[in-house]
């Protein structure tokens, strides 16, 4: 809250003070003036708000003194205040253009959609200060998701989404528009369609997602029941029975792969993990035949040359391995892996400098990559206890 509230009070700060419209300003007002101006020069928006209203006090029918107030309570988060202000500026005068703008950000944090998406639409094309523009299109796509009218949203999410890519917040939203989406679309599709398989495809992505294995595995087989040809599911529940674990895992999640394959022969990645169960049972041929057949299927698939090395290694073959793992690092440099396996194979064939600077590529990958999920990690749970302390 306070981060949104310091933009908005830079924003403010750059509008500048009303102008005064008066030949000949009384001492006392041009005071006041001169103080509010000084109040947003060190964005101190409270003061600011004083000094406007003791300025109309004066002048009651300042339409530009009621268009700053209205901003300034909005910028010290007094949306339900600035409303008001904002609405006496334009029945003084029609033409105040920032009254609009704030009139509408202030109806939306109120929740008056209705009212606001007018006048946020309006000017959110039409604002050329990129930091205003930015905050008109984020409460119209909110007002917009609001009232479900999601086509005019996801235009907005388009716009803002070329407009500022790497922007957080604008990130943020789009994610919950997009959520949103799902969420609607799938209560429709479960509404119309209840015994269709893709109730169950559905019901079972939403369980992996949740970490639900049993559930997840449950959800697809009675998927597949429905439609025993359905692509992608088969091998699911491979991955996630080795995922689980078990005396028996592999033969069962070997045994999945191999029915995905069935009814799905182009799938790169059931041959890669066919070729992993295999690596574990120590048959080294079938790993290969199938590790070569995933790369066959798909050039750009990076693990299965990972995987082909492997077998490669464990076969004396630290040559062949190399090529195969330096395709791998043409195709994914940062993969840990595939540097881990080129060390392994140069220290096969004695050349320990080279050996020594892979492990330390490897090491810094593993390092950075720890450091990035701890940094996600502490981000994610400081913003909990943000959240819980500060719900606003």
């Amino acid at each position: 809250m306070k981060a949104r509230w310091l933009v908005l009070a830079f924003i403010l700060a750059s509008l500048g003070p009303p102008q005064i419209n008066a030949d000949d300003v009384p001492a006392e007002i041009q005071r006041h003036e001169n103080q509010a101006r000084l109040a947003l020069d060190r964005n101190d928006l409270e003061q600011a708000v004083k000094e406007y209203q003791a300025i109309l006090k004066l002048d009651p029918k300042n339409a530009a003194v009621y268009t700053a107030l209205g901003v300034a309570l909005y910028g010290s988060g007094r949306p339900s205040e600035a409303a008001p202000a904002l609405q006496t500026a334009l029945r003084l005068d029609a033409g105040q253009r920032q009254a609009e703008v704030f009139l509408g950000l202030s109806e939306a944090d109120t929740g008056d959609c209705r009212e606001a998406m007018p006048l946020l639409a309006k000017h959110f094309g039409a604002q050329t200060g990129m930091k205003l523009r930015r905050l008109v299109g984020l409460s119209l796509l909110d007002c917009y998701a609001a009232s479900l009218q999601f086509d005019s949203a996801q235009n907005v999410a388009e716009t803002l989404r070329q407009s500022y890519p790497d922007d957080p917040d604008v990130l943020y939203h789009l994610a919950e528009l997009y959520t949103r989406l799902w969420d609607n679309v799938a209560a429709e599709l479960m509404e119309k369609h209840p015994e269709s398989f893709r109730v169950h495809q559905l019901g079972g992505e939403v369980m992996e997602a949740q970490g639900r294995t049993d559930r997840a595995i449950k959800e697809y087989q009675l998927a597949l029941k429905e439609n025993p040809r359905v692509p992608r599911l088969n091998y699911r529940i491979g991955r996630l029975i080795l995922q689980a674990g078990g005396p028996d895992a592999d033969q069962r999640a070997l045994e999945k792969f191999q029915q995905e394959l069935a009814v799905n022969p182009g799938d790169a990645p059931s041959e890669y993990w066919i070729g992993v169960v295999y690596t574990n049972q120590h048959k080294a041929k079938e790993a290969e035949e199938h590790f070569q057949r995933s790369k066959n299927l798909d050039p750009e698939f990076a693990d299965a040359y990972v995987g082909l090395a492997k077998v490669l290694l464990q076969e004396k073959q630290p040559q062949r391995a190399m090529g195969e793992l330096q395709k791998a690092i043409q195709l994914e440099p940062n993969d840990a892996a595939a540097h881990y396996e080129l060390m392994e194979a140069y220290r096969d064939q004695g050349n320990l400098a080279e050996a020594q600077q892979e492990m330390a590529v490897f090491q810094k990958l593993e390092k950075s990559n720890s450091e990035s999920f701890r940094s996600r990690l502490d981000s994610l749970l400081s913003g909990q206890s943000k959240n819980e302390k500060n719900p606003d």
